[in-house]
């Protein structure tokens, strides 16, 4: 049986386009609603633990204080003065940077701890002190004691309606809180330029200042550090809709769930088995890592090193830190994401070539396979690209894009060819035209529909037998001959039975001229008789008389 030609590129726009496109606007204002900001993410997750394990950075060290070790120095929190022995042996050991991820609002131990620390921390140009800044419901948390002005940064980390950390603040400003003031600090003053910096930028710009690397400003008022740009995060970036961006923030690439840094236990500090050479040049970070502390954030990956979806504060900071660091002088690529009107043509354009795959392959079980190799092509596409290049695209968008596209542009090919479209727009055509919209029963107009659908398809069946200028040969299936075959019989018996009617007809017409043929013959012979009946009759006896002569 021939196959069908291709459709003409007109249909192909009218088909396609038109039917991607009323796909698309409803998938993009779902998406800008919001809709797929969770899906979005979790595909975001599933990028983040597919990756390879990268290799452990050595410019980052991390001092743990774990349950272990508050069992040997039988503190909890760890003391003032403890902390301050601790700072002083790393300070010693010449790093770069040492960070307190450590809340010291309160005095914790001996007294004699307490100004110990304070003196430790006011003499050090190295460390920095972690706070909290203050929102509506917080008042904040003051740096340590002894903190010098600048010395401060925010210990926050901004979360999703998940409570997952996937983002970092570099720059923020404290917000004015609806809490009672018990001290005023520099984490809790809300004037519009109290700009604070993050611990992870603010050891990561130490880091990088013996390098001669200082951050600068773009004309985009963007940070640069050497070459490289830290993009700032906006409230569509990647598959967010509506983030919570106000302040200086961007995503965070994390090395990894498993151990990508060296850790030493504070004990060790306190009991010198730490090797300088294992501190000197490095940034240090000190914080807990305890089940006790409580100081544990939720990551995109379900396996960490813990064993839980959770990771402790401090190496998250290191993440944090390390970003950077790799960012600038190893240009290990930052997460990134295109401008919106680029994401929309992405999402169209799949949707346009799904549907120009679900028209030229009309067999179901072809349709299907291809289908699911376009998805699987996408998320391959997708996933190489954030490998490879940091870049985050809309996968579950661009996905549901290509799948309802496919189906419609099939449901809607299916419908015209079985005659039900054009059915439907005649009958609503005559409806709207009388003016009976809404009138008729609803059987009613399912039979009219059903009986136009039926019509069209047998116009169209009769012009493809009649194009046919003999029986095919061959045919792609059994079910393809025996449907041949019982076409091809049903029209002899429509033609014979055609045939049939106008030899009746004929016949019909023959007996009547031949009885009007008698009739006629029986009026003139009755016309006759009566012109003979009415003529008069002479005697054979009588004969007339000659008329007299005259000679």
């Amino acid at each position: 049986m021939a196959q069908p030609d291709p459709p003409p590129l007109s249909a192909l726009l009218k088909a396609v386009l038109l039917t991607s496109l009323v796909f698309v606007l409803p998938i993009v204002a779902i998406r800008f609603g919001g809709g797929f900001e969770g899906l979005e993410l979790a595909a975001y997750d599933a990028f983040m633990r597919q990756r390879p394990p990268e290799k452990l950075d050595d410019r980052v060290v991390i001092i743990t204080i774990s349950d272990d070790d508050i069992e040997q120095l039988q503190q909890y929190p760890i003391h003032d003065g403890t902390l301050a022995d601790a700072i002083a042996k790393l300070d010693s050991d010449e790093p770069r940077a040492i960070g307190l991820d450590i809340a010291r609002d309160v005095p914790q131990g001996p007294l004699t701890g307490r100004k110990q620390l304070a003196e430790v921390i006011e003499k050090s140009p190295t460390v920095v002190a972690g706070c909290l800044l203050s929102t509506d419901n917080h008042p904040g948390s003051p740096p340590a004691p002894g903190t010098p002005e600048g010395a401060a940064a925010f210990a926050d980390f901004p979360t999703d309606v998940d409570k997952t950390v996937r983002r970092v603040k570099l720059v923020s400003i404290p917000a004015k809180t609806q809490k009672p003031l018990r001290k005023k600090h520099v984490c809790n003053d809300a004037r519009p330029d109290n700009e604070i910096l993050s611990m992870s930028f603010q050891l990561a710009t130490m880091y990088l200042a013996a390098s001669k690397i200082s951050p600068d400003q773009t004309a985009n008022n963007e940070i640069r550090l050497n070459n490289q740009v830290l993009r700032r995060l906006s409230p569509s970036f990647g598959g967010y809709a509506h983030a919570d961006a106000n302040d200086y923030q961007m995503m965070l690439n994390y090395r990894g769930a498993q151990k990508a840094f060296r850790e030493f236990s504070i004990v060790d500090v306190l009991k010198n088995r730490v090797k300088p050479a294992a501190i000197r040049d490095r940034v240090v970070l000190i914080g807990y890592t305890s089940e006790v502390s409580k100081d544990e954030l939720s990551t995109p990956y379900v396996e960490t090193q813990g064993g839980s979806r959770t990771i402790s504060g401090v190496i998250v900071h290191a993440h944090a830190v390390s970003q950077i660091l790799s960012a600038v002088l190893e240009q290990r690529p930052l997460i990134q994401s295109w401008a919106e009107w680029a994401e929309w043509l992405w999402i169209w354009g799949w949707t346009v070539g799904s549907g120009i795959i679900a028209l030229y392959n009309r067999r179901l079980g072809f349709f299907l396979i291809v289908l699911i190799g376009s998805s699987a092509v996408l998320w391959g596409i997708c996933y190489g690209l954030f490998l490879t290049q940091g870049l985050w695209l809309p996968l579950i968008p661009t996905l549901a894009g290509v799948i309802v596209a496919a189906l419609g542009v099939r449901l809607a090919d299916t419908a015209n060819r079985s005659g039900y479209a054009q059915a439907i727009y005649e009958q609503m055509r005559e409806q709207l035209q009388s003016g009976l919209m809404g009138r008729d029963r609803q059987g009613d107009y399912l039979e009219n529909l059903v009986r136009r659908a039926r019509a069209v398809r047998q116009k169209e069946q009769a012009v493809a037998l009649v194009q046919m200028e003999s029986e095919p040969e061959t045919f792609a299936t059994p079910e393809m001959k025996a449907l041949y075959e019982q076409v091809t019989a049903k029209v002899r018996e429509e033609l014979e039975a055609e045939q049939a009617q106008q030899t009746a007809l004929l016949n019909i017409r023959g007996g009547g001229n031949k009885a009007n043929r008698i009739q006629n013959l029986l009026s003139r012979a009755r016309r006759s008789h009566s012109q003979i009946s009415s003529t008069p009759t002479i005697p054979k006896d009588e004969s007339p008389l000659p008329e007299d002569r005259h000679e």
